[in-house]
């Protein structure tokens, strides 16, 4: 008679294994994104029909930059990974192989990554100050032990934010048009 085998337990229903997203919600820089929002409008309120174009690619990329530095940066606890969604760059990395930040420590929103270069946790940082905000630290604290570990492949993943490159060119791409429109 065989021996039984055990199996891991991949499953414990006191834990959640569902994702935490937290993203960079800087007052600051959604007071800058709602006057922009308001200059925008009332730029093309007065520039109607005449020069529309010209005050929307001067001013346009203004507001597609805030977001690229401001609310587009994220970071998302899995159960097998934390995804760090910086500007340009998506980092996958195996819950494993990271070691976190200590949420009392000040100034530190790096992950160390066994073997590799730390990861720096952009969406954890103020967007003027570009200091580690304690509460987001302590959310992520919060999230890794809300969030269940699962086995993971021990890898790290570096991508490339795809969609976020293509604002950022397009608000070039606007700036460097409007010397055209310039009469």
């Amino acid at each position: 008679m065989a021996a039984a085998v055990a199996t891991p337990i991949l499953y414990d229903p006191a834990v959640s294994h569902t994702r935490r997203v937290y993203r960079r919600r800087d007052g600051q820089v959604l007071i800058l994104l709602g006057l922009w929002a308001v200059v925008m409008v009332g730029v093309l309120w007065l520039e109607w029909p005449g020069e529309t174009m010209l005050a929307i690619s001067i001013i346009g990329p203004v507001g597609l930059i805030l977001f690229l530095f401001g609310p587009a940066v994220s970071v998302v606890v899995t159960p097998a990974e934390v995804v760090v969604n910086n500007t340009f760059h998506r980092w996958r990395i195996a819950r494993s192989i990271a070691t976190f930040p200590d949420p009392e420590s000040p100034n530190d929103s790096f992950i160390a990554v066994q073997g590799h270069p730390a990861v720096d946790m952009a969406a954890l940082q103020s967007f003027f100050h570009r200091r580690a905000d304690r509460d987001a630290l302590r959310w992520l604290a919060g999230a890794l032990e809300q969030v269940g570990r699962l086995p993971d492949d021990g890898r790290r993943r570096l991508g490339v934010h795809w969609v976020n490159l293509a604002i950022a060119a397009a608000a070039i791409g606007l700036w460097i048009w409007s010397d055209s429109l310039i009469p």
